[in-house]
C-alpha cells in the first residue's frame, strides 16, 4: 500500500435497487497510521450485511 494517510477503499460487496441504482453493500477503507501500523474501517449497509466479524491475522510457524 503507498505510503499515505489517506484511506483506499476496497469494495468487497455490492447490490441493485430496484431502480437499478448500485450501492456498496460492504467496503474496507484502509490507511497509514501516523503513528506507525495500518487504521482499518470496515463499512456496511444493514439492510443487506447484518453483521461482520473481525478477526486478527495470526502469523507464524506452520506445517513443519
Amino acid at each position: 500500500m503507498p505510503a499515505t494517510t489517506q484511506p483506499q477503499r476496497l469494495e468487497l460487496l455490492s447490490y441493485q435497487t430496484t431502480d437499478g441504482t448500485e450501492l456498496v453493500a460492504l467496503a474496507v477503507e484502509m490507511a497509514d497510521d501516523p503513528n506507525g501500523g495500518i487504521q482499518v474501517r470496515v463499512l456496511m449497509d444493514s439492510k443487506v450485511v447484518n453483521a461482520v466479524s473481525v478477526v486478527p491475522l495470526q502469523q507464524g510457524g506452520c506445517c513443519g
